[in-house]
C-alpha cells in the first residue's frame, strides 16, 4: 500500500512539474509576443512620426515653391526649361532628414480637356476641333470623337453621331482616370498607352488654363496644332527652345518653316507661361535611393494645391 502511495505521489509531482514547465513556456511565449507587439507598435509610431514629418516638410517645400514662382511671375513673361529653377535641386533640410531632391515642371503643355468648350460648356472651341481629330487619328480611334465630347460636355443630349449614357459625367474632369467610365469604348491602353504606343494621356491634360505652353509641349502634341503640323516646325521649335526660350508668337513666326499665317492660327491656342505646376519631391533615405516621394500639383494663379500624391 505504501508503495502505491509513493508511486501516486511521484506521478502527482511529475504532473505538477510538467504543468509548471508548460506554464513557464506559456508565460515566456506571452512575454515574447508582448515584447514583439510593443516593438511593432513603437515602430509604427516612429513610422507615423516620420511620415508626418516628411509630409510637413513637403508642405513647407511646396509652399516655398509657390511663393517663389508667384514672385517670378512678376518678372518673367514665360516659363522655359532654360530657367535654372526648373532644374532638379537638393533642398537644404539637414542631414537628419535625409536628401531631398525637388523638381519643378510647368504644365499647361497638352490639349486642355477641361477647356475644350466655350463658356456654355457644350460648344467645342474651333481651334481644338482639328487637333482633337488628329489626335484620335494618330491613336487609331477616330470613332471616339463624339463619344468623348458627349462625355465631357455639360448637357445630356447626344451630338449627331454621338451617344449619351447614364454614367456620363457631363462636367469637367477631375482626374484623367474618369475617362475609363467610358469602358469598354476607352480602355486603359487607349487612355495611358502601352510601351510602344501613345495614349490619350500623352496628348491631353486636365491641368491647363486653356492654352498650350510651347516651351514645354511635347513634339507629338505640337505636331497636331494648327500652323505647326507641317514643314517640320514642331521639331524646329523643340530644338530652338533648348537654347533660347520662346517668349511670344513672333519668336515662332521667325523660325524657318513658319508660314505667314502661323502666328494667327496659334493665337487662341498657344502660350508661353504656365498656370499649373508639378512639384516632384523625393526624400532619399539612403544611397540605394529608398525613401518617400511626393507629386504635388498647384495652381499659381490662386496659389492653391490642387493634387497631392504620396508614394
Amino acid at each position: 500500500m505504501n508503495s502505491k502511495l509513493l508511486l501516486h505521489s511521484r506521478k502527482h509531482k511529475g504532473f505538477v512539474l510538467v504543468s509548471v514547465l508548460m506554464l513557464g513556456v506559456l508565460l515566456i511565449s506571452c512575454a515574447t509576443a508582448f515584447t514583439w507587439f510593443v516593438r511593432m507598435q513603437v515602430r509604427g509610431v516612429f513610422r507615423e512620426r516620420d511620415s508626418i514629418t516628411k509630409r510637413s516638410m513637403a508642405t513647407v517645400a511646396v509652399n516655398a515653391v509657390i511663393n517663389i514662382l508667384s514672385e517670378m511671375e512678376q518678372h518673367y513673361d514665360y516659363d522655359s526649361p532654360t530657367q535654372r529653377w526648373y532644374q532638379p535641386f537638393v533642398a537644404p533640410f539637414g542631414d537628419e532628414l535625409g536628401v531631398w531632391v525637388i523638381q519643378i515642371t510647368p504644365l499647361d503643355d497638352k490639349i486642355p480637356l477641361r477647356n475644350l468648350f466655350l463658356p456654355d460648356g457644350n460648344t467645342l472651341r474651333h481651334e481644338f476641333d482639328q487637333p482633337l481629330q488628329d489626335m484620335l487619328e494618330k491613336l487609331n480611334h477616330r470613332e471616339l470623337e463624339f463619344l468623348l465630347l458627349d462625355f465631357l460636355d455639360k448637357n445630356n443630349r447626344p451630338r449627331v453621331g454621338g451617344v449619351e449614357r447614364d454614367e456620363f459625367i457631363n462636367r469637367p474632369l477631375n482626374d484623367m482616370s474618369e475617362l475609363l467610365i467610358l469602358s469598354p469604348d476607352i480602355t486603359p491602353e487607349i487612355l495611358y498607352g502601352t510601351g510602344t504606343e501613345l495614349g490619350i494621356e500623352d496628348y491631353c491634360t486636365i491641368y491647363s488654363d486653356g492654352k498650350i505652353n510651347l516651351n514645354f509641349a511635347p513634339v507629338h502634341v505640337m505636331e497636331i496644332l494648327p500652323g505647326l503640323s507641317e514643314r517640320g516646325l514642331a521639331e524646329r521649335i523643340e530644338q530652338s527652345r533648348k537654347d533660347e526660350p520662346l517668349k511670344s508668337l513672333r519668336d515662332v513666326q521667325s523660325l524657318p518653316g513658319a508660314s505667314p499665317r502661323t502666328s494667327t492660327l496659334l493665337t487662341n491656342i498657344a502660350c508661353f507661361k504656365s498656370r499649373y505646376f508639378n512639384v516632384k519631391i523625393e526624400c532619399l533615405e539612403d544611397s540605394g535611393g529608398g525613401g518617400t516621394s511626393f507629386n504635388i500639383i498647384f495652381d499659381r494663379s490662386t496659389r492653391q494645391i490642387v493634387r497631392w500624391e504620396e508614394m
